[in-house]
């Protein structure tokens, strides 16, 4: 059952997502939710820079500044995260009150609900700052937060599924956690995006983003099905 609430919605993309992608399910939440809904603008030469810790900070910092704009044009003192793919992993971070390279974000302070797509929080192989973010913050870290991981699952070899999902899925499970025979969205194994101790929902028949496939997190059915699945605080 879906608490009425009015905290606005930030939406933090994915690696190489560009912000027009998540158009549909922005408009799709503000009409189901009748909330506000805004989605951070990085663009894929932020995300390039994004294997550094310094390309991170460029991206938070973005998030920080349209958390700021949210709550003030809405008058509210909290709001709620959507991150798909590696933005959710780095909304894990953007949580922390403590220093990342001199900053601090303190986003639990402003946040009551996040919410992650498809996000590779658990991995035997990671980047630098991805295993960082894992090992310092694990699970649902910060108690005050409501944590939900949504990871979507698909039968690789169906009808679902694009070419290049059938091409890199059963690498990137045993990549991701070491077992190729896992099952996922085509990219990321479920092993992985259901962060663990926090709300987990499973979505069948859904691949990680537009190019893995027909359905993803945010085509407008899925961001229904997902949507009244969740229990917001």
């Amino acid at each position: 059952m879906i608490k009425k609430i009015k905290n606005p919605i930030i939406i933090l993309g994915g690696f190489l997502v560009t912000s027009e992608a998540y158009n549909t399910a922005k408009n799709t939440i503000e009409n189901i939710s009748g909330r506000k809904v805004y989605v951070v603008d990085i663009t894929r030469k932020d995300w390039l820079k994004s294997n550094s810790e310094a390309g991170w900070i460029n991206i938070l910092n973005k998030v920080k500044d349209k958390v700021a704009f949210a709550l003030q044009e809405n008058k509210v003192k909290k709001i709620d995260l959507i991150g798909h793919s590696s933005g959710g992993i780095m909304l894990r971070l953007y949580l922390s009150n403590e220093p990342f390279k001199d900053v601090i974000y303190d986003g639990q302070s402003t946040t009551q609900n996040l919410i992650t797509l498809g996000s590779p929080h658990q991995a035997v192989k990671a980047t630098s700052l991805r295993r960082f973010v894992d090992k310092k913050y694990p699970g649902n870290f910060f108690k005050n937060i409501n944590y939900i991981s949504i990871g979507g699952e698909v039968e690789i070899n169906s009808k679902q599924t694009s070419f290049l999902t059938k091409l890199v899925a059963r690498n990137s499970y045993k990549s991701i956690s070491g077992d190729k025979n896992e099952n996922g969205d085509g990219l990321v194994p479920l092993s992985s995006s259901l962060l663990k101790n926090s709300q987990q929902i499973i979505l069948p028949e859904t691949v990680h983003g537009g190019i893995f496939g027909k359905k993803w997190y945010g085509s407008s059915s899925k961001v229904r099905e997902w949507w009244n699945q969740i229990n917001l605080k």
